[in-house]
């Protein structure tokens, strides 16, 4: 498992629990594997090498430890000697008799001052000599000459990582093998059948979950079947007007176990939530906006099931319409890069969404985002910035080809 950080967000813990739980073995080692195996081993990651060793007694605890600058372009070879190769290096040096325990302490707090992309090997030598070091300087500087490669922990643990993962495969295809040949012997008892899809149970009273909504939008963006799921439930929450009856059923039939419909019904879990009042808001079309306003769950996207109680509407005609907008909205930024979809203000979102559904803003508006599955305005604009380009190009074709097509 390996990862790119710094200037982009870093591989996140809840896909790797998100993997672990649907039984997919991950292991960590060399770099920000090493750092998170030992940040989940207690939830069944398995860690490997001496980085993820230091990692777990304490030695290192951040990721700067493992980071390596590189180039965006051209061959991905690093800047600069990660630290933990460099500690390494003087433990070698250590037992070589070439650096004293307590002169390496104080070496190796002067490194990690060091900001992690200026640790080149010419640097960590430059360090080493006005640590008062000059011999370890020389000798880590002959021995790096002679073998690149020499200190490299990473890629030492790595190998060690990929040879722990051939041997686990290997033990579970003798094992699949083993139990196939067993199968319709007199005297055993047959193959059991596939287990089901794991599902999630709501954590016990006290309990803490981590299956929060940060988890579940990873999901809805890159666990589901398509990955443009998310974009089209938007555009159906957005823009077809009979969305509003297609969330008010998700909600009192979803099979969700985070959700109450699929435990003592949704209807019981109003009542208990909102008040014997709101029994009456259940059956009124109007008043059921009260209901929605408060209970607005994000669906889970990567269960079919949902997807398709959510998507009931859907034709061709809205995916290809999903496409093209989004395909307008990526010419149009290749071709101004200077601009972004973040400049698309959420005020702009804001009056878009008012016409389209025909409400005024504030309370109105919050109530039709309700309706329609979103938790607030901001989110229905969030929802929307991605279509804007698009949806406002088609607006504009419409108005000029006189009446030849609608939106």
């Amino acid at each position: 498992m390996d990862g790119i950080y710094h200037h982009r967000l870093a591989l996140r813990h809840k896909e790797i629990l998100d993997a672990l739980e649907r039984g997919i073995t991950v292991l960590g080692a060399a770099s920000i594997g090493a750092l998170r195996a030992a940040e989940l081993d207690r939830f069944g990651m398995i860690g490997v090498g001496r980085v993820y060793h230091w990692y777990r007694t304490g030695v290192f605890d951040g990721d700067d430890a493992v980071s390596v600058a590189h180039s965006e372009t051209g061959p991905p070879a690093g800047i600069n000697v990660p630290l933990v190769n460099v500690y390494g290096a003087v433990l070698a040096a250590c037992d070589a008799g070439v650096l004293r325990r307590e002169a390496s302490r104080s070496l190796m707090t002067r490194l990690e001052r060091e900001y992690y992309p200026l640790r080149t090997s010419q640097r960590v030598r430059a360090i080493a000599a006005e640590c008062g070091e000059p011999g370890f300087a020389d000798w880590y500087g002959e021995r790096v000459a002679a073998d690149p490669g020499a200190f490299d922990q990473k890629r030492k643990d790595a190998l060690e990582s990929l040879a722990l993962a051939g041997r686990l495969d290997d033990e579970a295809r003798e094992k699949r093998h083993g139990d196939g040949a067993r199968a319709g012997r007199p005297g055993t008892a047959a193959p059991a059948a596939p287990a089901a899809p794991a599902t999630h149970s709501p954590p016990s009273p006290g309990e803490r979950d981590w299956h929060t909504e940060y988890h579940r939008r990873w999901r809805n963006r890159f666990a589901s079947a398509a990955g443009d799921l998310h974009h089209r439930l938007a555009y159906q929450q957005i823009f077809d007007a009979r969305f509003p009856d297609v969330w008010w059923d998700y909600l009192n039939g979803s099979p969700d176990p985070a959700l109450p419909a699929a435990a003592a019904g949704f209807r019981g879990h109003v009542r208990r939530q909102l008040g014997p009042a709101a029994a009456r808001w259940l059956d009124d079309p109007v008043l059921r906006s009260r209901v929605t306003a408060v209970l607005c769950p994000l669906p889970d996207l990567a269960d079919p099931h949902q997807a398709g109680l959510l998507l009931r509407r859907e034709s061709a005609q809205d995916r290809d319409r999903v496409a093209e907008w989004l395909a307008r909205t990526r010419q149009h930024l290749d071709a101004h890069p200077e601009r972004s979809l973040g400049q698309i203000g959420e005020a702009v979102c804001t009056r878009l969404l008012t016409r389209t559904w025909g409400v005024g803003a504030g309370e109105d508006l919050s109530a039709e985002c309700g309706r329609r599955g979103f938790p607030s305005p901001r989110q229905a604009a969030r929802a929307l910035r991605p279509f804007a380009i698009g949806y406002l190009s088609a607006l504009k074709e419409a108005h000029t080809s006189e009446g030849r097509g609608h939106v």
